[in-house]
């Protein structure tokens, strides 16, 4: 199922658990202005070794790379071609204006049936919101996932792909937390992508989350950058695998900075759109 846009300008909703939210989208325009280096835009293929596999995360820790295809360099020009489409001169500093200030997707809930099922939760969650559901065990087998290896971050797209029909790819690693906001609004904003990410959860940083988790793969549903927020479709509610755990499963809006942080703190530093 596609993008049903919503009105011009509607009320952005409140931080924290959105899930009696009625509509599927909500969309608008604003501007708004962020000066960044020209660098900013430059792909800096680095990779770092990742922690080990925490529990109630599910990525794998080992750092493979995302086998590029024409499709992610087709995408990859268009987002290019958008951003500096959006760029004006600054005195040798680049200025950025998008008109993408918010959009809201509302996908479906499904909640990860093992503790390392984050990845086959996420494809199913996205896969759900195009009308093309499958299981997590089907999901799991396309991915490889089992409880030595978790799953391949960089196959998450592949699996999008196959079960739903459609058109994502794999990018990182982000160069910045700039970079990782365009790519956002661009995802969601212009592609109309709910999206996927990898993040490293710092439980004394990032809000609801208790515990310290190396890798968790989860979907991105909704930004609003002007009150730079950023809303997930977590399919991982954390007191349900571990003891004092905080309620973190479902719809959940975050402070951007505690998102992008948390994917910039992770090796792939990457998204799924």
């Amino acid at each position: 199922m596609g993008d049903l846009d919503g009105p011009s300008g509607g009320r952005a909703p409140p931080v924290g658990n959105t899930s009696d939210m009625p509509d599927r989208v909500r969309g608008g325009t604003m501007r708004f202005t962020k000066a960044i280096a020209a660098a900013a835009i430059t792909i800096a293929m680095l990779a770092q070794p990742a922690a080990a596999l925490a529990a109630g995360t599910g990525d794998d820790p080992r750092p493979t790379k995302n086998v590029t295809t024409a499709l992610d360099a087709r995408v990859e020009a268009e987002f290019r071609a958008w951003l500096l489409g959006n760029l004006r001169s600054g005195g040798g500093i680049q200025t950025a204006a998008i008109d993408a200030p918010y959009k809201y997707f509302y996908t479906p809930s499904h909640m990860q049936e093992k503790n390392y099922y984050c990845g086959p939760a996420t494809v199913q969650i996205i896969d759900d919101y195009w009308g093309a559901p499958a299981s997590q065990a089907e999901i799991s087998k396309y991915l490889g996932t089992d409880t030595a290896k978790a799953t391949d971050f960089s196959l998450v797209d592949n699996a999008i792909n196959k079960f739903a029909g459609q058109n994502y790819v794999y990018y990182g690693p982000c160069t910045s937390t700039s970079d990782f906001n365009y790519r956002v609004a661009y995802g969601l904003g212009t592609r109309l992508h709910p999206m996927a990410t990898d993040m490293k959860i710092d439980g004394r940083l990032m809000d609801r989350y208790v515990f310290n988790h190396a890798g968790h793969i989860v979907p991105m549903e909704a930004f609003d950058w002007r009150s730079m927020v950023i809303r997930l479709n977590d399919p991982y509610d954390e007191r349900d695998w571990l003891a004092g755990g905080g309620a973190t499963g479902g719809h959940m809006t975050y402070p951007a900075k505690q998102i992008s942080d948390s994917v910039m703190a992770h090796f792939r530093r990457a998204v799924v759109y």
